[in-house]
């Protein structure tokens, strides 16, 4: 695969990384780039793969991926000024598509709060969630977590609660990513109450990537010198206090929490890292030691939830080397990280098939998945417990959330389109592909005969979960 790179600084590389000389010429390379920016290599190796032992690996002779290899170089070619490093290899398109059809971030809000607010999705991964609660062995000074994809808060808010009741004098460090504004309003309006509840808590939002938001570190030096980071120290002592406060805080994030759009790949990304800080300055003193400083902050965490943070139709190799990946590597030892996804295979898709036979956006399993990420970390996930489980314990079943009456009876317009609302969500099916559909009416009519049917709807999710063996 290295033969295939035609940088001519790197010659001798192509061959093999299996030895400390074939790894020689790599290291001088980014020894002399640590030099010109005055960087530590286990900074190095932390902000160009995520890997903070990158470098001692390379002198003992282990090997790289070429995925691996372009991204020292593509971090060394935008470090090292007037160009010296040798410029790395354009990357190949990741998921290209057009931009209107990224499901996750243009999706219709309408349709997305009206799926939020007739399934019951969240509650039941938000239960889910906290039974991992039980297996995790945090470590003063604090229970760490990350939610990857906080959405409108509504999991994040619940396992909290979950915590406070299992931990409820041990200090959290609460950390969440998520791109659109839109959510994070959401996530705010939920947080006054859990800083009542558990004053010891330090909740940290950012709209940075996968692979730099556990570590609050973007990975580009370009991006890094743009980082807006906001500290708030919330005064008083009841939820209304902290409300009013943290309100203050919508103008900055206005101007601040933007995203557009990659030409490359299609997806959001942020146009400035940003990075808001929340606690309470009643506990300033006691939370010293977890509150996050630039440049001086660690991942370790004891859970990260990964709730649907990829499109159904990306592909398995997208999923594991931008997502899972790095995110498995933000465990501490005993940390685990779930992740759930749609599963399939339910009265939902039934109703799908009946518009498009043969629709199945659910073609990649958790086995498939947890394989592809065992393969991507190599030698750096080998403490790490890949955990696909048995179907009875992995899959779950969560309900559109209707009157008996409203689905053994006559069904009305209303519930037949939340129902049909639900089923095109979960199945991330497209508005353009809905307009000839939705102009028809055949589709109502297909929803009631599937709610009569199961007398009901429901879907299926899948679970799964990466662990960090105990030192």
């Amino acid at each position: 695969m290295l033969g295939q790179q035609n940088s001519p600084a790197l010659p001798t590389l192509a061959h093999s990384l299996a030895s400390p000389m074939k790894n020689d010429p790599l290291l001088a390379q980014i020894s002399e780039f640590c030099r010109a920016a005055g960087m530590a290599e286990s900074t190095f190796g932390r902000r160009a793969v995520n890997d903070g032992k990158l470098v001692p690996r390379l002198r003992e002779g282990k090997r790289i991926t070429t995925d691996t290899l372009d991204r020292i170089r593509a971090f060394i070619g935008e470090g090292l000024p007037g160009g010296s490093a040798p410029a790395p290899k354009p990357p190949p398109p990741i998921e290209r598509r057009d931009p209107r059809g990224n499901f996750r971030f243009f999706e219709n809000r309408q349709k997305y709060l009206l799926f939020v607010h007739t399934c019951s999705e969240k509650r039941v991964i938000a239960d889910r969630v906290a039974l991992e609660l039980g297996s995790i062995h945090p470590r003063p000074p604090a229970l760490r977590l990350f939610d990857a994809g906080m959405g409108d808060g509504t999991v994040l808010a619940r396992v909290m609660r979950a915590m406070h009741v299992r931990y409820p004098h041990m200090p959290f460090f609460i950390a969440g990513k998520e791109i659109s504004f839109e959510d994070v309003r959401f996530v705010l309006d939920k947080i006054p109450d859990r800083l009542l509840e558990h004053p010891a808590s330090v909740i940290v939002l950012t709209n940075m990537h996968y692979a730099e938001a556990p570590w609050l570190t973007p990975k580009s030096p370009a991006a890094a010198a743009s980082m807006i980071w906001r500290e708030v120290a919330l005064r008083g002592n009841a939820a209304g206090d902290f409300e009013t406060q943290i309100t203050e805080q919508i103008p900055f994030l206005e101007e601040n929490w933007r995203a557009s759009v990659s030409p490359r790949s299609g997806m959001p990304i942020y146009e400035r890292p940003t990075v808001l800080v929340l606690y309470r300055d009643d506990h300033r003193f006691l939370l010293d030691q977890i509150i996050p400083r630039p440049g001086r902050t660690e991942a370790n965490f004891d859970l990260v939830i990964a709730s649907q943070p990829y499109r159904a139709r990306s592909s398995v190799g997208f999923r594991a080397r931008k997502i899972i990946g790095p995110l498995a590597q933000s465990l501490r030892a005993g940390g685990r990280l779930i992740g759930i996804h749609s599963h399939g295979q339910d009265p939902g898709m039934e109703i799908i098939q009946s518009i498009w036979p043969g629709e199945n956006p659910f073609a990649t399993s958790r086995h498939e998945l947890l394989r592809a990420v065992k393969y991507e970390l190599g030698s750096s996930g080998r403490d790490l417990n890949f955990n696909a489980y048995a179907d009875s314990r992995s899959i779950f079943r969560y309900d559109m959330e209707a009157l008996p009456n409203e689905v053994t009876g006559p069904i009305g317009t209303s519930t037949a389109f939340a129902a049909w609302n639900a089923a095109v969500y979960v199945a991330q099916v497209e508005d353009d592909r809905l307009t000839e559909v939705t102009q028809s009416g055949r589709y109502l009519d297909a929803t009631r005969e599937v709610l009569r049917k199961h007398n009901g709807l429901w879907f299926y999710d899948e679970s799964y979960v990466i662990s960090r063996r105990r030192d």
